[in-house]
């Protein structure tokens, strides 16, 4: 299993000094070990994957959706499991909602930290679509918020899609999630435009 944790970090350095030109220094061979030690020490999780643990396990939602700025919201109810995957490094989550209901949906989410640059990162995708999405950003100590930014062309719409994923941290058995729009086909002229919101608290 040893083997298997040193291909992915191996195999950067080795693609990454393969590609250096005749013109350009190639690192000593302490300066290469010393880069092999740093990509193996960031290749483990660290605290912020600890934050994330913390949110393993089984909450009820309550999802509102807003349509278009200005409307009311639709809200609807579901249930979201949660686990740490990959050695304690990824958050995965499976949640439903809106059973029996128009707004009825499912879907699962990938969270993590990239320790080589300091964010938070997600992927998402759900049966509304069959395509994913995706986000990064920092956590801020501040607010206890993670914000990560995220894109998607939209070619039905002819649109680029620019979103942030809002997790603020409430307490240990309660947190928001939000997806709040910047684009101004969906803004419609306003600055942002939150057109969901979803609160959770921990099932015991």
């Amino acid at each position: 299993m040893r083997t298997l944790r040193l291909i992915t970090p191996l195999l950067a350095l080795v693609l990454f000094f393969a590609s250096m030109t005749s013109a350009q220094e190639m690192p000593t061979e302490a300066e290469k070990a010393e880069m092999m030690q740093q990509a193996m020490e960031l290749a483990k999780p660290g605290p912020e994957h600890e934050m994330l643990a913390k949110h393993a396990g089984t909450w009820q939602t309550e999802v509102k959706l807003w349509m278009e700025p200005g409307a009311e919201p639709m809200t609807v109810t579901g249930v979201s499991e949660s686990q740490m995957i990959l050695g304690g490094r990824f958050l995965e989550t499976t949640w439903k909602t809106g059973e029996g209901t128009p707004m009825a949906m499912e879907g699962k989410s990938i969270m993590g930290f990239d320790r080589r640059h300091g964010e938070f990162t997600v992927v998402g995708l759900d049966t509304w679509g069959t395509y994913w999405v995706t986000g990064q950003g920092p956590y801020d100590d501040q607010t206890n918020t993670i914000t990560m930014y995220g894109e998607d062309t939209d070619p039905v719409f002819g649109m680029v899609q620019q979103y942030d994923f809002r997790m603020t941290l409430v307490d240990e058995d309660h947190f928001t999630w939000e997806v709040i729009f910047y684009n101004p086909e969906i803004t419609q002229g306003a600055d942002e435009f939150k057109m969901v919101e979803i609160n959770y608290t921990r099932k015991k």
